[in-house]
C-alpha cells in the first residue's frame, strides 16, 4: 500500500521538529525578537519582564524541552510515514510509534500549564520585589485546541495499545495452528 506522497509527509515531518526546535532557539537568542516566544509561553501580555541573557537562556531551555516532546513525536510521525510507505504498518514497531505519538501529545498538551507557570517565574525572577509573577491561564481561545490535542493523543495510544495486542493475539493464534 505504498502512496506517492508519504516520503514526502516523513520527509516534512522530520523538517518541522528540527524548524521548531531552531526557530525557537533563534526566537530566545535574538535581543530584537526575544519577545515574541516569551508573551506566548508565558502568559504575560501587559507585565514588565526581563530579557537580560539569563533569562532569555532559562526562558530558551524551557520552551525547548517543551518543543522536544512535540519533536519526539514528529519524528515518530516521520518513522510512521516511512513504514506506509514500505507497508509495514503491521509491524509491532508501526503501533509503537503510534502511541508514542499519542503519548507525546497527550505529555505536550497537559505540560503546557507548567511550562506556562515555569516561563513566568523565569522571565520575572529578577524583577524586583512585588513584581514578580507566576502565571496560571486557562485561555478560553486556546482551551478548545488543548483539549482536542489531548483526545486525539489519546485516541492514538489507545489505537496503538489495541493494536499491538491484536498482534499478540494474531501471533499467538499462528502457533497454535
Amino acid at each position: 500500500m505504498s502512496l506517492s506522497f508519504t516520503p514526502f509527509l516523513a520527509f516534512f515531518s522530520r523538517l518541522l521538529a528540527i524548524v521548531f526546535l531552531i526557530a525557537n532557539i533563534g526566537l530566545w537568542m535574538s535581543p530584537d525578537l526575544v519577545e515574541f516566544p516569551a508573551r506566548a509561553y508565558s502568559g504575560l501580555s501587559d507585565a514588565n519582564f526581563n530579557v537580560d541573557i539569563s533569562n532569555r537562556l532559562l526562558g530558551g531551555l524551557i520552551s525547548t524541552l517543551h518543543l522536544m516532546i512535540l519533536a519526539v513525536g514528529l519524528l515518530a510521525v516521520s518513522r510512521i510515514f516511512t513504514q506506509i510507505d514500505k507497508a509495514e504498518w503491521y509491524l509491532p514497531s508501526f503501533s509503537q510509534l503510534l502511541r508514542r505519538f499519542g503519548l507525546s501529545l497527550v505529555v505536550f498538551t497537559l505540560s503546557i500549564p507548567v511550562v506556562q507557570a515555569l516561563m513566568s517565574v523565569a522571565l520575572t525572577y529578577n524583577n524586583p520585589v512585588g513584581q514578580r509573577m507566576i502565571t496560571l491561564d486557562l485561555d478560553a481561545a486556546t482551551a478548545p485546541v488543548a483539549f482536542v490535542l489531548l483526545l486525539v493523543g489519546v485516541l492514538l495510544w489507545l489505537m496503538a495499545s489495541v493494536m499491538m495486542r491484536a498482534g499478540e493475539i494474531a501471533e499467538d493464534y499462528g502457533k497454535i495452528v
